[in-house]
């Protein structure tokens, strides 16, 4: 099932919403803000200068909901499970890549999280 643009953008906002809360009870989002430079990076995820915690809570999730703000055009793609699957550990992993799966999906192929994860959101 596909979203139109609209219910994408409102799902997203959950989905995103959910992102932050699961980062927080699994203690992955009280990092520190990284230095200005930090930003300028051109490396994926700027896995050069930042952790990926630190690009999911200061880069990933505000520009995000900036374009959201701003009624923007949203990416037409998205593949940051994989980063994901490969920095997290354990039960931190299977809880983050849920929702970033579920944001993977709907921007890359417009499709539809589970009810049961929008449910949490």
């Amino acid at each position: 099932m596909t979203a139109a643009p609209q219910a994408q953008a409102r799902i997203l906002q959950r989905l995103l919403a959910l992102l932050e809360m699961r980062l927080q009870q699994v203690d992955e989002w009280q990092v520190p803000l990284p230095e200005a430079t930090a930003f300028e990076s051109i490396e994926p995820f700027c896995v050069d200068r930042m952790s990926l915690q630190q690009w999911l809570r200061y880069l990933f999730i505000p520009r995000l909901r900036a374009m959201l703000d701003a009624n923007a055009p949203l990416p037409g793609s998205c593949a940051i499970t994989p980063q994901v699957e490969m920095v997290l550990h354990n039960n931190k992993k299977a809880r983050i890549t849920e929702v970033t799966l579920a944001i993977d999906l709907l921007l890359t192929e417009n499709r539809m999280p589970p009810a049961k994860l929008l449910k949490q959101a």
